[in-house]
């Protein structure tokens, strides 16, 4: 399970995922509300990490390869 403070950092790089909700900002304005995660890269990520953001840079990364 992630722990409350390991929730904003990205369980694939370990950097902050720059998380709204986490931050408090209203529901629908985190950069992720407008993002298309691919299926495969949410694989990449162990179940105890699924409470956790994929940060921005992962999800660009991924979609470059």
């Amino acid at each position: 399970m992630v722990e409350p403070n390991q929730a904003a950092f990205c369980p694939i790089c370990g950097k902050d995922n720059d998380c709204g909700n986490l931050a408090g900002k209203p529901r629908g304005t985190c950069w992720c509300d407008k993002e298309v995660f691919p299926p495969e890269i949410l694989e990449r990520v162990s179940s105890e990490q699924r409470k956790a953001c994929i940060c921005q840079g992962c999800v660009k990364r991924y979609k470059k390869e």
